[in-house]
């Protein structure tokens, strides 16, 4: 017993904040299908749906994923459906991925790696002191 008669009981706000979040999650899918859905027929609709979700996003502290992120305008805030209202390139060499929203200019990079790059192991260079001469000596004696 606590302090005025009452039973000390603890309140479980774990699993309660997974529950929030899981529906967060599934509110925030549905939102942005609806959104790709509206880019092509109405955009301030669609507008409105990306809006909706970055609002439950932040209220439940629950993040995008980054695979749909990647997709949402941060400068106008419309889906991006890429051949309709956003355009993709890739620059292997330079830049990597380059997205355009085509209704407000805005650009947005990511970087790829390369293949190469990643299988390269590096291995420790060896004291120049340590090295072996590569012509053995002569023998002064035999002449």
């Amino acid at each position: 017993m606590s302090f005025m008669g009452r039973p000390n009981t603890r309140r479980n706000y774990g699993k309660t904040r997974e529950a929030v979040a899981s529906v967060a999650r599934e509110r925030i899918e549905i939102l942005i299908d609806q959104a790709k859905e509206m880019a092509r027929k109405n955009e301030d609709l669609s507008r409105r749906y990306v809006d909706l979700a970055r609002r439950i996003s932040k209220r439940t502290k629950t993040r995008i994923p980054s695979d749909v992120k990647r997709y949402l305008c941060k400068g106008c805030g419309l889906a991006l459906v890429p051949g309709h209202n956003a355009k993709v390139r890739l620059h292997a060499r330079s830049s990597g991925i380059v997205i355009t929203c085509l209704s407000c200019g805005s650009v947005r990079r990511y970087p790829v790696n390369s293949r190469i790059n990643s299988k390269k192991v590096l291995r420790p260079m060896k004291p120049y002191i340590a090295q072996t001469s590569p012509f053995p000596k002569k023998n002064s004696s035999k002449e």
